[in-house]
């Protein structure tokens, strides 16, 4: 007993603040230590699987192919995730990657997005809109330039400066 009473009193030092309690701030380190440990490799772990699925030729920035990320329980190697996926119909037999070879090693992945039907309709109503909403392109003072000429000779010479051409045959 006189030892639990002893390791809760707070004992002063010579200049009467508390001391401090190294063994529980050694605890308190340990204990976020090994919280920062298990994080540490639950990110590894997930790294691990992500570079696995990649391997076995199945994109997980595919919201399709998510799904079956998420629901894959089998063996974590790249043959058996293929194989599991082929036969989920997830993948084709004739994958975009070799089983166990990752794809395009140093080399960034690129993936093409196929737009939908309605992103392929809403692009062609904006390029219709641009086109209706359009005016040619009038320099100000061109119709000031036009009307002060007085013969139709100036009136050719002005188009012509401006880049306009005339057939006529006399």
């Amino acid at each position: 007993m006189a030892d639990e009473t002893n390791s809760e009193a707070v004992e002063l030092d010579a200049s009467g603040e508390p001391k401090r309690n190294f063994r529980r701030v050694l605890e308190e380190r340990a204990e976020t230590a090994e919280a920062k440990v298990a994080e540490l490799e639950a990110q590894v772990s997930g790294f691990q699987r992500d570079t696995t699925f990649r391997q076995a030729g199945i994109d997980p920035t595919d919201s399709r192919q998510q799904y079956f990320i998420r629901g894959y329980q089998g063996e974590m190697d790249a043959e058996s995730i293929r194989v599991a996926a082929v036969e989920a119909g997830f993948i084709s037999d004739s994958g975009p990657a070799t089983p166990g070879v990752p794809p395009q090693q140093g080399a960034p992945e690129t993936f093409q997005e196929t737009p939908t039907l309605y992103q392929e309709l809403a692009a062609q109503d904006r390029i219709a809109e641009a086109g209706i909403q359009g005016q040619p392109v009038v320099q100000a003072d061109f119709n000031d330039q036009i009307g002060q000429t007085k013969s139709p000779e100036e009136l050719r010479v002005l188009m012509e400066s401006k880049g306009y051409t005339f057939n006529v045959q006399s």
